[in-house]
């Protein structure tokens, strides 16, 4: 049976492997490949420095044991030159190197080819022969091997790619060499130790902007977030992506990406299915500033809509209308409705109330995508013994809220029935039900807290900052419930994106009434 993943492997989420190495991580090739800056375990990566010092001369003389015949020489510094397409581009403080060279001398022989304008193109050792530079040595002792360019990249990347501390640009480029001088994903992945899972989603990467991925490349940035953005198919769409990449802005960004991406797939059909139930088509001018037509639908959101399903209501007999908003990608019906008797409106009040509306729709859209993000993130959440307080701190937040909130439980107790597993049977017993579910989550509570934390806060999509009268322009609002919520999941992890926190604070431009400052000015 395969174990558990381990709570404290920072890549138990996203990692290919279906067990874990307890307190061995380091023998895990996901593991040993991926971890960098904070996402390590501390004492794993004691090991790793320690080891990577007597891995460091096996490796190279493995390496000089695969080269061709070879011969050892004493070379000028002046004569060597860095290799240009050396997948390591930034070689780090060589101050500690350099003073260990300048007393002990070079300790490992360099690895160089002969260059056609005269002198030699290290191979192995770049990081030596510059601090061999700033120790003032003249010479250095070098491997001088023939080798075609194919099998110095390979050398080279075999060499480098088992360092923890190449960015996953230096990656993505390195693996893209080699795969350009006809190196198979298989070949790559063998040579290099990688999953050939993980030389893909390198390669994919090579498709994006290389200046901005190496601009962004230097943040702490998740594999996850990497894979997710191969979702986005438009390749302009993914590099406007990578600005955010490693930011607290990427989730939301990208979750307007790809809901975008989305509703711009299923359009087509969503067209078809119009023309089909003869739905006529009117305008938003039609719809929220006139009284003509009646909706008979709520707002549908398309990017969830899968063909097949009905839009319009089976029983209606009336002629239908529909306005389709593919800014939002969202669709509403609407019929005739009796004419009113007629009053004229003045334009200013038209205008105001269109403005209003504008407005009200786009705190909606951020609204509704903060809560998803904050959903997501509660669902990845495990109690374990380093979050036991926040989670403590968090269920006192929530009910110190709840005691001004007016909670409804309904769709929340759902969401814990099924993180428990729990099947709730309409006519059933209901007190054996709840002793059964009580069951489930009394023998389980390590899973079932952060489920039934999160639910009893009653996060929602309308759960946001502004005030809730239709017709009044919205204003910020204090939500002493959502900023507890807030609290409690930044204090697990959570970052909130630039929308978040203005919506919290009332800074968002949306809170700004341009009528109002149109006129004050």
């Amino acid at each position: 049976m395969a174990k558990a993943k381990t709570a404290r492997c920072p890549f138990r989420e996203e990692c290919e492997r279906k067990c874990a190495y307890e307190f061995k991580e380091l023998q895990c090739d996901y593991y040993r490949n991926n971890a960098y800056g904070d996402m390590v375990i501390p004492e794993q990566e004691q090991l790793r420095v320690m080891q990577e010092k007597v891995d460091a001369k096996e490796r190279e003389e493995l390496l000089i044991d695969a080269l061709p015949e070879s011969e050892l020489r004493h070379i000028s510094v002046d004569e060597l030159f860095p290799h240009p397409d050396n997948p390591r581009k930034e070689l780090g403080d060589l101050t500690e190197l350099a003073d260990s060279i300048r007393s002990k001398g070079v300790m490992q022989n360099l690895t160089a080819v002969p260059r056609g304008k005269g002198g030699y193109t290290v191979i192995i050792g770049h990081r030596r022969l510059s601090a061999a530079k700033l120790a003032g040595l003249r010479e250095v002792p070098c491997v001088i091997v023939e080798m075609d360019m194919r099998d110095q990249l390979a050398t080279m990347l075999l060499e480098n790619m088992q360092r923890s501390d190449l960015t996953v640009y230096e990656q993505s480029q390195g693996f893209q060499m080699m795969l350009d001088f006809g190196e198979s994903v298989e070949g790559i992945a063998e040579k290099t130790g990688f999953s050939k899972a993980t030389v893909r989603r390198r390669l994919k990467m090579a498709e994006l902007d290389q200046t901005k991925l190496k601009e962004v490349s230097v943040r702490q940035i998740s594999m996850a977030d990497l894979d997710r953005l191969s979702q986005i198919e438009d390749i302009e769409e993914r590099n406007g992506l990578l600005e955010s990449l490693g930011t607290s802005n990427f989730n939301m960004n990208f979750e307007s990406a790809l809901r975008s991406q989305n509703f711009r797939k299923r359009l087509p059909a969503v067209k078809a299915y119009l023309r089909q139930n003869h739905a006529n088509k009117i305008e938003r001018s039609q719809t929220y500033y006139g009284s003509k037509y009646t909706s008979i639908t709520p707002e549908i959101r398309l990017d969830k809509w899968n063909e097949g399903d009905v839009l319009i209501p089976a029983d209606e007999k009336r002629k239908v209308y529909y306005y389709l908003d593919e800014s939002f990608g969202t669709i509403r019906f609407y019929v005739e409705t009796p004419k009113p008797v007629p009053v004229k409106r003045p334009k200013e009040e038209i205008e105001r109330e269109k403005y209003v509306e504008d407005v009200r729709r786009q705190f909606a859209e951020l609204t509704e995508t903060a809560y998803e993000l904050r959903r997501k993130f509660a669902e990845g959440l495990h109690c374990t013994s380093r979050n036991e307080h926040q989670m403590l701190e968090g269920a006192a937040g929530m009910m110190a809220a709840g005691m001004f909130c007016y909670l409804s439980n309904g769709e929340h107790r759902d969401n814990v029935f099924r993180a428990a597993g729990f099947e709730y049977k309409l006519g059933g017993a209901r007190d054996e039900q709840v002793e059964e579910f009580m069951k489930i989550c009394t023998e389980n509570p390590v899973k079932m807290v952060p489920a039934l934390l999160y639910n009893a806060f009653t996060d929602r999509k309308t759960l946001g900052y502004y005030t809730g009268y239709s017709k009044e322009f919205p204003h910020h609002q204090k939500n002493h419930q959502l900023d507890a919520l807030y609290r409690w999941l930044v204090s697990c992890g959570y970052e909130m994106s630039d929308d978040e926190r203005m919506l919290q604070d009332g800074t968002h431009p949306l809170f700004v009434d341009k009528d109002k400052k149109e006129t004050a000015s």
